[in-house]
């Protein structure tokens, strides 16, 4: 079965076996782990990320809480 994207850094191995992703324990290559890496976003944009999230959630409970309050109110 020939490989599905052909532009992947994998690449084949010399033997012509379907394993191209991995070794003979069924891990990633070094090299395919390097790639990995770096794809991985830093710590500062995490951090943004989280903190956006969080100021989200605590929004949306108070906006819930209110709601919530309101209908205890009218009863």
């Amino acid at each position: 079965m020939p490989d599905p994207n052909p532009q992947s850094d994998a690449g084949s191995p010399a033997d012509g076996s379907s394993s191209a992703d991995s070794d003979p324990d069924g891990e990633s290559r070094p090299r395919d782990r390097l790639a990995l890496l770096a794809a991985t976003p830093g710590t500062d944009a995490v951090f943004h990320q989280l903190r956006t999230l969080a100021l989200l959630a605590g929004f949306l409970a108070l906006l819930v809480t209110l709601i919530a309050v309101e209908l205890l109110v009218r009863i």
